[in-house]
C-alpha cells in the first residue's frame, strides 16, 4: 500500500496546524484536522495533536497519509467525558432529566466544557440513534439543579415555546435564604435588565424623561410568587413559584430585597455550608403539546442542599437545648390553605386531580315517579327567623309546625273547591268620601253562580230588559245567516258641521316644507 508524504517549511509566523495543511496541501480544513488526529503530521520531528498549534517560521512541517484511507475528525473529549444525567420522563416528543449542579444546559460558545445537552445527544447515538435531534426549550443555570425538559420533534417545540411565552406552565424552586423574611408568603414584582460589561442581572429602576418616569430599554418584567416552608437559625426555607422566566430571576429579586440565597457567590456571599447558590428546581408541570394531557414531573432534593439543611436543623436543636425550649414550642409550622393543599395531593396524583382527604357528601335518595314526597321534620330550623317590626305582639309560628292542616290534593278534572265566604285579610279598596253604598265581603256566596257552557254551545244573548249599567241602548238584534248588514244612518243634527269642501279645485294652498339634507349634485 503506497503512502505519500509531503515536507515543508512554514515561512508565516502564528498561523495555525490546520491552516497551514489547508493551504499548503489544498485540501479541507475537515480532511486536515482529520490527518491530525489521525497521528500522519508532526513538527520539527514531534507528533502534532492539537489542530490550532501554532508554527513558527522555518518550523518543519511533514506529513505521511495514506490516500486510500479516509481520515475523519475525532469527536471531542469533552462529549465522551460528559457527566451523567437522570431520565425522570420520557415519551416519543418530550424528554424530562434531572440536571445536576456544576453542568451547563447548552454548550458554552468558548467551548471546552462539558453540557446537558451534549451528555444526551451522544448517549442516543452510542444506543443506535444515527439521526437524533434535540431541541432546547429552556435553561438552568450552571449551578442551579433540578428538573429540566427538551423537545425531541419540531411540534412539541413549538407547543412548548408557546407555552413558556405565554406563561402556561408551573415552575416550582427550592431556595434557602440568609436571613430572616418578617413574613410568610409574598410577591416579589419587578423589572430585570442585563448589564453589557458584566452580563450580570440587577433590579432596573424607572429613570426620569420628558414624558415621566420610564423603565429603561432591554427591562423586562419578572414576577416571583413565595411561600415560607421552614425557619431555621439565620435562615429561611422558601417554596418559589415562577411567573415570569428570566435568567437568573430568583437570585437577583430576593439578593435586592436583601436575603441572598445561601452560597450564592455572585449576588451573595461563599458559605461553608454549600459551595453553590442552594436552589433546586423541584417541579415542571404543563399540558402536553401533541397529546394535551397534563404532564407534571418532580426531582427529588440533591444530597448537597440536604446536608445543608440537616445542618441548619442541627444548630436549631442545639439552641433550643440551650435556651431550654421543649416540645414543639417556638418551631415555625407553615400554613396550607385548601387550594395549595389541592394543588399538592394534585401533583402527587399528576393525572387524578380529585382529592380523597375531602369529606364524602352523602347523595340524597331518588324519588321514583308516583311516590310522594318525604315529610319535612317538625323539629326546630336553623334557619334565622325573618325581622319583626317593634310593637308586633302576634304570636309566632315556628317553622315547619305540624298543626297546619294539610292541603287536601285534586285528582285530575275535580274542579277548584269555592272560597269561604268569611273576612279576607287582604286590604279593602279605598273608597271616596261620602260613597254610602254597602260593601260587599270579598269572596261571598250571595253572587249568583255563572252557568257553564258545554263544548260547542253558543254563548246565551243579553237580556232585553232595562240595563243596568250606563246607557238604555236596546240590544241588538241578531243576523241571520246571509243576511246583509242594514246600513247605519246618520241625522243632519248628529252630523259635525264644518265647511265642505266641493272639488279638488278648492283645497287651501299650502306652504312648501324646507328642504333638508344635503343638496344633489349637479351634473356637468
Amino acid at each position: 500500500m503506497a503512502r505519500i508524504e509531503r515536507e515543508w517549511k512554514a515561512e508565516h509566523e502564528g498561523s495555525a496546524l490546520a491552516s497551514e495543511l489547508h493551504k499548503v496541501m489544498v485540501i479541507s480544513h475537515r480532511q486536515a484536522k482529520g490527518f491530525i488526529d489521525g497521528r500522519c503530521v508532526t513538527v520539527n520531528g514531534e507528533t502534532a495533536e492539537k489542530h490550532g498549534h501554532r508554527l513558527n517560521p522555518g518550523d518543519t512541517v511533514k506529513v505521511i497519509f495514506d490516500p486510500e484511507l479516509t481520515y475523519d475528525v475525532l469527536p471531542a473529549a469533552r462529549k465522551l467525558q460528559a457527566g451523567p444525567f437522570e431520565t425522570l420522563w420520557e415519551d416519543n416528543h418530550l424528554l424530562f432529566v434531572f440536571k445536576p449542579a456544576g453542568l451547563l444546559t447548552v454548550p458554552a460558545e468558548q467551548g471546552g466544557e462539558p453540557s446537558l445537552a451534549e451528555a444526551i445527544t451522544e448517549s442516543y447515538r452510542r444506543r443506535g440513534f444515527k439521526r437524533f435531534n434535540l431541541f432546547i426549550v429552556h435553561r438552568l443555570d450552571r449551578f442551579t439543579s433540578g428538573v429540566l425538559v427538551f423537545a425531541k420533534t419540531p411540534e412539541a417545540l413549538h407547543g412548548l415555546k408557546k407555552h413558556f411565552e405565554l406563561h402556561r406552565l408551573q415552575r416550582i424552586y427550592y431556595a434557602v435564604l440568609v436571613g430572616e423574611l418578617p413574613e410568610n408568603s409574598g410577591t416579589l414584582a419587578g423589572h430585570l435588565i442585563e448589564h453589557a460589561k458584566s452580563l450580570k442581572m440587577s433590579v432596573a429602576t424607572p429613570r426620569k424623561g420628558p414624558g415621566g418616569k420610564r423603565m429603561p430599554a432591554g427591562a423586562k418584567e419578572a414576577v416571583t410568587h413565595y411561600r415560607v416552608i421552614e425557619r431555621l437559625p439565620g435562615h429561611t426555607v422558601v417554596e418559589v413559584k415562577l411567573e415570569t422566566g428570566r435568567r437568573n430571576q430568583i437570585r437577583v429579586q430576593f439578593a435586592d430585597r436583601g436575603f441572598p440565597l445561601l452560597g450564592d457567590q455572585v449576588y451573595g456571599t461563599e458559605s461553608p455550608l454549600l459551595d453553590r447558590q442552594a436552589l433546586h428546581a423541584e417541579l415542571l408541570g404543563f399540558k402536553h403539546p401533541v397529546t394535551e394531557e397534563q404532564v407534571t414531573v418532580t426531582a427529588p432534593m440533591p444530597a448537597d442542599m440536604e446536608a445543608a439543611m440537616k445542618a441548619l436543623r442541627n444548630q436549631a436543636r442545639m439552641h433550643r437545648a440551650v435556651s431550654g425550649v421543649k416540645g414543639e414550642e417556638g418551631i415555625y409550622q407553615p400554613t396550607e390553605t385548601r387550594d395549595h393543599k389541592l394543588k399538592r395531593v394534585a401533583r402527587a396524583k399528576r393525572f387524578d386531580t380529585r382529592d380523597e382527604t375531602a369529606p364524602a357528601r352523602t347523595s340524597r335518595p331518588r324519588r321514583v315517579d308516583g311516590d310522594a314526597r318525604p315529610p319535612r321534620s317538625s323539629g326546630p330550623s336553623d334557619r334565622p327567623g325573618r325581622s319583626r317590626p317593634e310593637g308586633d305582639e302576634r304570636p309566632r309560628r315556628p317553622f315547619g309546625a305540624t298543626d297546619r292542616p294539610a292541603r287536601p290534593r285534586r285528582e285530575d278534572g275535580d274542579a277548584r273547591p269555592p272560597r269561604s265566604a268569611g273576612p279576607s285579610d287582604r286590604p279593602g279598596r279605598p273608597r271616596p268620601e261620602g260613597d254610602e253604598r254597602p260593601r260587599r265581603p270579598f269572596g261571598a256566596t250571595d253572587r249568583p253562580a255563572r252557568p257553564r257552557r258545554e263544548d260547542g254551545e253558543a254563548r246565551p244573548h243579553c237580556s232585553a230588559g232595562p240595563r243596568t249599567g250606563p246607557g238604555d241602548r236596546p240590544a241588538r238584534p241578531r243576523r241571520e245567516e246571509g243576511e246583509a248588514r242594514p246600513r247605519r244612518s246618520f241625522s243632519a243634527a248628529d252630523r259635525p258641521s264644518g265647511p265642505r269642501r266641493e272639488g279638488p279645485g278648492d283645497r287651501p294652498a299650502r306652504k312648501p316644507a324646507p328642504r333638508t339634507g344635503k343638496p344633489k349634485p349637479r351634473k356637468f
